[in-house]
């Protein structure tokens, strides 16, 4: 009788069965920060597999800057440990001009050449893994290192130049007072553009139709309005 009486407590009459039972679900977990060095190469492979060149650019470029970052520091630091006595010991310092030349040269030239390369051999050159590492060392390598060098050379080169004409030219400076009158002159004419811009086109015509007005805004700073002035306004005059 118990048992009936409880029964039509939870039945609604319609022989459905409204009894609620709690099902236990554990809290979800959020992702370790810190991954573990399999999760990392796991990671990295599916890279590998989804963006196989610009993975690999990236990875020569990291690479190759601190390999050059190692070896200007520990060649910094024989330098400072061999004894001399009219030279005073300077802190380990790092040349970051051949840090970023390696970069580049590691991520925009190395890296493409080596994965076309290595795409080719495998697929068409011998069968035999000596002789793919034969045909690799004595027909590719020589070049490829004259080649790095040239490049190293004419990368360090204006990057050196560029840093010289930075600091004579007082480009900063010089930009920073330019920028006043520039921005006061902006305000009477972007402002206006951006808001019938967002009026009267689409979304995906944004970016069309404001690069067709910088037409005449950069027209406007080229000709020496807001403080552009013109040809060589960056340029200290004699």
């Amino acid at each position: 009788m118990a048992d009936i009486n409880d029964r039509s407590k939870n039945d609604k009459g319609d022989g459905k069965d409204t009894t609620v039972t709690n099902i236990y679900r554990p809290p979800k977990t959020a992702p370790p920060i810190i991954l573990s060095p399999s999760e990392l190469l796991n990671r990295y492979n599916k890279l590998l597999d989804r963006y196989p060149l610009r993975t690999k650019m990236v990875t020569s470029a990291i690479v190759s800057a601190f390999g050059s970052a190692l070896g200007s520091f520990l060649s910094s630091s024989n330098a400072n440990n061999k004894p001399s006595s009219n030279k005073r010991q300077s802190p380990s310092r790092i040349n970051w001009v051949d840090v970023f030349s390696y970069a580049l040269h590691g991520g925009l030239i190395n890296a493409p050449i080596c994965h076309y390369w290595f795409e080719w051999l495998a697929t068409n050159g011998p069968s035999s893994n000596t002789s793919s590492v034969l045909v690799d060392q004595l027909v590719v390598q020589p070049p490829l290192l004259v080649l790095m060098f040239i490049c190293l050379d004419v990368i360090r080169a204006n990057i050196r130049a560029s840093i010289g004409q930075f600091r004579e030219a007082n480009v900063v400076g010089k930009a920073l007072s330019a920028a006043g009158p520039a921005v006061v002159d902006s305000w009477r004419f972007w402002p206006f553009a951006v808001y019938f811009t967002f009026k009267y086109l689409k979304k995906k015509h944004y970016t069309v139709a404001l690069n067709l007005c910088s037409v005449a805004w950069t027209a406007y700073l080229a000709k020496g309005g807001g403080g552009g002035g013109g040809d060589g306004a960056l340029v200290s005059s004699e």
